[in-house]
């Protein structure tokens, strides 16, 4: 048989094929980007504690790091909000409550650790945070780790294809378009893009995705109350000069937030869908 004379060529100089040749790795303009953000974050919550008045210089430092999440959101997943969405596309409270301790539980720590340092204060970092806070913040990672674990099991069944036709009507969506996204019983979208605000208050299965599920409207209700009087209690604690410890929080509402969360979590364990065993 006769052989290509480029091949033929190749070969007899012992040229590599190109299949078997290693891929070395460009870093693409986005990882640059990434790479300068991420180097350039500190600096700027240094500078934001450290140039602006008591008070105000928390609610700088705390919008920088948020914006250091939408741009990172941007930049990885094409939205801002990206890091609130999970892997069926969806907005996640789980993840908006995490989110939310993150920025103002550190963006307080920075805050009051750079200002006993401009101050002059020995052991600048050792800043006391209440028991009360290391609770609520347990509660919120519980919730974010203990979600997937609890939904994994709907993976491998299948809803009630009247439901899903239910689905379908109510929600205006083609349902083999509902049938190809869902994962298992759990709706899905079909993309990032897709993930909207509603998403934080719909059920999480096909069954009742179009239903509003009230455990997460009383987790959002708790999250935004705390997360308000929070911010508010950090930027007058720094803005008064007791930067020696973060606010606590009171025990009560601790355990309001925990039976919360243990009704968010309970609520995902049913089954909402009439669901059977994947064939």
């Amino acid at each position: 048989m006769d052989q290509n004379p480029a091949v033929a060529t190749a070969v007899a100089v012992g040229e590599r094929n190109p299949a078997d040749t290693a891929v070395i790795s460009i870093p693409h303009t986005v990882n640059s980007r990434l790479v300068f953000l991420t180097g350039a974050l500190p600096l700027v919550v240094l500078a934001t504690s450290w140039f602006v008045a008591p008070g105000w210089s928390y609610v700088a430092t705390t919008g920088a790091l948020a914006m250091f999440l939408f741009v990172l959101g941007q930049t990885i997943s094409g939205t801002p909000f990206g890091v609130l969405v999970n892997e069926r596309n969806l907005m996640s409270l789980s993840r908006v409550q995490a989110v939310m301790w993150t920025v103002l539980v550190m963006g307080g720590y920075l805050t009051m650790a750079i200002s006993r340092v401009k101050a002059g204060t020995p052991n600048s970092v050792d800043i006391t945070i209440p028991q009360e806070l290391w609770l609520a913040m347990g509660i919120s990672t519980t919730s974010l780790l203990g979600t997937p674990l609890i939904l994994s099991g709907k993976r491998t069944r299948t809803p009630d294809e009247k439901l899903v036709r239910n689905t379908s009507a109510q929600l205006s969506e083609d349902m083999q378009d509902i049938a190809q996204n869902r994962h298992g019983t759990l709706y899905a979208n079909k993309s990032l893009q897709d993930a909207r605000v509603a998403d934080l208050f719909q059920g999480d299965e096909v069954g009742n995705t179009a239903y509003v599920d009230l455990a997460k409207v009383q987790m959002f209700y708790f999250t935004l109350i705390a997360g308000v009087s929070y911010f508010v209690d950090v930027a007058m604690a720094v803005m008064a000069g007791k930067t020696g410890s973060l606010p606590p929080l009171s025990q009560g509402f601790v355990a309001l937030l925990a039976i919360s969360h243990g009704g968010y979590l309970l609520g995902k364990a049913g089954d909402h869908s009439n669901s059977k065993p994947a064939a």
